[in-house]
């Protein structure tokens, strides 16, 4: 069990795409009693489940390469079947690019699309426990926000949808920033011995009671 906050840095709500990375109403609910901060990523498949026609031209590649069908839309884009990871590099690269040329084909997620899932959090566990995580190194980054140079169309459609200035400041670093430093605070010497002083008084105290 953590005795500092917790973060979730790289998540959205599985009430919108249910896939596990994502987080459930309840696992959010703990990362606020934590005093954490869950940060909605602009990763595609993580804010917008595929279509069933992507579904079904998946599942004709995947019989054509011996691969069971996908158990449902979401998981597409989770981590693949274990056999993969041994296929002869030829066989691997043949399969790479035709699945990422049907996902090309996929309307990608926007910018309103980010911000529902930023919304619904909110409305979940509060503005104080939410971020922005943008994940552009590694498939990341939705229509309109495909790099830093796009910050602003988020930050529009925030206001678009009647954020403050102050909240929209709390979603973009000022939540995770106090998050971090209340764990580096906890992290000092000094506040290590605090925690088994308090421990050790918790326990005389109980010894005493007793």
């Amino acid at each position: 069990m953590s005795r500092t906050p917790m973060v979730a840095s790289h998540s959205s709500p599985r009430a919108l795409v249910d896939i596990p990375r994502n987080l459930s109403d309840e696992e959010m609910q703990l990362i606020k009693r934590s005093g954490g901060v869950v940060q909605i990523v602009a990763f595609p498949a993580y804010l917008k489940p595929l279509t069933q026609k992507t579904q079904d031209k998946l599942n004709a590649l995947r019989k054509d390469f011996d691969l069971p069908p996908l158990p449902n839309l979401a998981m597409a884009l989770m981590p693949g079947d274990a056999i993969i990871t041994v296929w002869p590099e030829q066989r691997f690269g043949a399969y790479a690019s035709k699945l990422y040329a049907i996902l090309e084909e996929e309307p990608k997620a926007t910018v309103k699309d980010f911000v529902d899932a930023i919304d619904y959090t909110v409305r979940k566990i509060g503005i104080d426990h939410v971020g922005i995580s943008s994940d552009f190194n590694d498939g990341g980054g939705v229509k309109g926000f495909n790099d830093v140079s796009e910050i602003r169309n988020v930050t529009a459609e925030l206001i678009e949808r009647g954020y403050a200035e102050a909240d929209i400041t709390k979603l973009w670093g000022g939540n995770f920033l106090r998050v971090w430093e209340q764990v580096q605070a906890s992290a000092r010497p000094d506040a290590k011995q605090t925690n088994l002083s308090n421990a050790a008084s918790r326990t005389s105290g109980a010894t005493a009671h007793d």
